[in-house]
């Protein structure tokens, strides 16, 4: 992978296109961001390269730069570094960067990018390999079932349909009548003198017989369906969903059938002590749970886990705090709740004014304020925010 994003605001240009240059020198396309209100996602197989700086910290689009970071993060694809010695955004404020504030270095610690990017490659590699080979269908021709096969029944043998054909009675009822009919006419034009009961007699002999031989003949165009063939052809194919009576039901049986929605909770570490007993009141209930209590590290496959966990999840419960405000871990957690539009639940623990970098995800959101409520009660109104 030699593909690199190249993340900065354009304040930072003249650092940028050096940058850019010396990365092109040794191999890597680089491609600008260069949107005015959003920056593009990543290419496949990009990684992106995003440059920090004062510019950047006081910058209009600077949520959508972190967030942007944050996005490359989540999939292993972000290297980070600092153009000056600007504070590093909440969400990254733990992410390594390469210092690149010495502008006359840049040469050299342009090695580091490199390297980086390096390392990036083969943490891909070794996760594609050991992820799980994907079932390839079957080629054209194989014998393994395709959709026509289960859309429409294999034809029968012909064999069978002779043996399955009918007599057509209404058929054979028209056709007698009008061979009963012609033939009397003929009879009595051609031969006045025979008895009328004989050419009645014979008309209607013949008008059987012609009736007998249109009947098998009509009935014989169209093969009987057979029970089984009506059957497949009225039951739904293997997999094809039931009809929309059956398949909704009524809402209480799905939520007596259903289990709970798993929730995911977000917190600081540091309102251990309120969440623990919230979380075990919740999992006592039969409510499933996700949280962090082991602190995942990197080197652990943490954003992988994570991300694993918030995109399983229902609803995301955000426990705020001043702390929680503090950390990069939720800030990360809040993206990634919004990205794959999880259902956010802000719980107030205390009175910390929101930043405004979660003020971004939460403005419209419902708060449950938990600071005025005693600690008996607490969990039943978490419980019913939940069911809401």
């Amino acid at each position: 992978m030699r593909l690199i994003y190249l993340l900065a605001v354009d304040a930072d240009d003249a650092a940028a296109a050096e940058i850019e240059s010396l990365l092109k020198q040794r191999g890597y396309f680089v491609r600008r961001a260069e949107e005015k209100y959003a920056f593009p996602p990543a290419r496949a197989n990009e990684i992106t390269l995003a440059l920090w700086s004062q510019s950047v910290q006081f910058s209009q689009n600077q949520i959508m730069f972190t967030n942007r970071a944050i996005d490359a993060w989540t999939e292993g694809r972000l290297i980070l570094a600092r153009l000056d010695h600007a504070f590093q955004p909440r969400g990254l404020g733990d992410v390594e960067a390469i210092d690149l504030t010495f502008a006359p270095a840049r040469m050299a610690a342009v090695w580091k990018i490199v390297e980086a990017a390096q390392g990036i490659d083969r943490m891909l590699e070794t996760r594609r390999k050991e992820a799980p080979p994907t079932p390839a269908l079957p080629p054209v021709g194989d014998d393994g079932p395709g959709p026509e096969d289960v859309e429409r029944p294999a034809p029968e043998p012909r064999r069978k349909r002779k043996a399955e054909r009918r007599f057509s009675s209404s058929h054979a009822i028209i056709a007698g009548i009008v061979a009963a009919g012609a033939f009397a006419s003929f009879g009595f034009l051609s031969l006045p003198a025979a008895p009328s009961v004989l050419l009645g007699l014979a008309a209607a002999i013949w008008g059987v017989v012609a009736g007998t031989l249109a009947g098998f003949v009509a009935g014989g165009a169209a093969p009987v369906k057979s029970s089984a063939r009506v059957a497949a052809r009225a039951a739904p194919a293997p997999g094809a969903p039931a009809s929309r009576e059956a398949e909704s039901g009524s809402e209480s049986d799905r939520l007596a059938a259903d289990p709970a929605s798993p929730v995911f909770v977000s917190y600081s570490r540091h309102d251990g002590g309120v969440v623990y007993p919230l979380v075990a009141e919740l999992e006592a209930s039969g409510q499933d749970v996700w949280i962090d209590r082991d602190e995942l590290q990197p080197g652990t496959h943490w954003a992988g886990r994570i991300v694993e966990a918030i995109r399983g999840s229902d609803t995301f419960c955000l426990m705020c705090s001043v702390e929680a405000f503090q950390s990069d871990n939720v800030r990360r957690e809040v993206y990634i709740a919004d990205k794959y539009k999880r259902k956010l639940l802000p719980v107030r623990l205390d009175s910390a004014e929101m930043p405004a970098d979660f003020e971004y995800f939460l403005i419209d959101r419902q708060w449950l304020d938990l600071t005025t409520a005693d600690e008996a009660e607490r969990a039943s109104r978490l419980k019913a925010a939940l069911g809401r």
